[in-house]
């Protein structure tokens, strides 16, 4: 999506006044202002964004279980017109379908809580299943160098992203380690789904079922 753009007004104000001695005369104010934003910066991924796995035979569903699907991974860039620090948070936009615990249970990993779990829309009036977003650790690069993930819940204080999973409830940067975030002009790396699908006894399989699942990145700046 096309980055937000933040601005900052500078309003000098000054009134050029006559020597003492003329205090008869009228005053002639003047006013200077300017509005200084920061550098342009446009968030985009490759393949438009676009995570398709074609199609699937419902074979594939297993009674009893969750089905994980092979992640796929796409190119996330920030590229600006200048060095600029941002941020960058990832909305649900079909938070409304989450199956609740799904991510956690498909991946059998329990710290991944439904802050990282992301609908993926609903068929027949039940929710196809979840997934989960990477931001692939040790493929960012800053400006051609190493770039760190880093998280903060805030935009404040700012750590290394321990998983590199997204979470809806932090905001990502990227550093050159410690805890400081830094300005880039041109940020890369990889960035994959891991699609996790419902029981199919929760599914209705009479009809096909798509996956849609849909997320935005949005960038802020710092």
């Amino acid at each position: 999506m096309p980055a937000p753009c933040l601005k900052t007004p500078l309003l000098l104000c000054a009134a050029l006044l006559l020597p003492a001695g003329a205090q008869s005369a009228s005053s002639v104010p003047m006013e200077v202002s300017a509005t200084m934003t920061p550098a342009a910066c446009t968030p985009m991924l490759s393949g438009g964004g676009v995570a398709d796995y074609g199609l699937m035979n419902a074979d594939i569903l297993k009674t009893g279980q969750i089905t994980a699907l092979p992640p796929l991974s796409m190119v996330f860039s920030v590229n600006c017109d200048a060095a600029a620090k941002f941020s960058v948070i990832v909305i649900d936009n079909r938070t409304a379908s989450v199956v609740p615990g799904i991510v956690a249970a498909g991946s059998g990993n329990g710290a991944l809580g439904d802050d990282y779990n992301f609908g993926l829309g609903s068929a027949a009036g039940r929710n196809v299943g979840g997934y989960a977003i990477r931001f692939v650790s040790g493929s960012y690069t800053g400006d051609y160098q190493p770039a760190t993930l880093m998280a903060s819940p805030d935009g404040n204080s700012w750590n290394g992203a321990a998983n590199s999973m997204a979470s809806k409830r932090l905001q990502y940067a990227w550093g050159n380690g410690g805890n400081t975030t830094q300005a880039y002009k041109a940020l890369s790396g990889s960035l994959s789904v891991l699609p996790y699908i419902n029981k199919p006894e929760n599914l209705t399989l009479s009809q096909e079922i798509v996956l849609d699942g849909s997320a935005t990145l949005e960038l802020h700046y710092l």
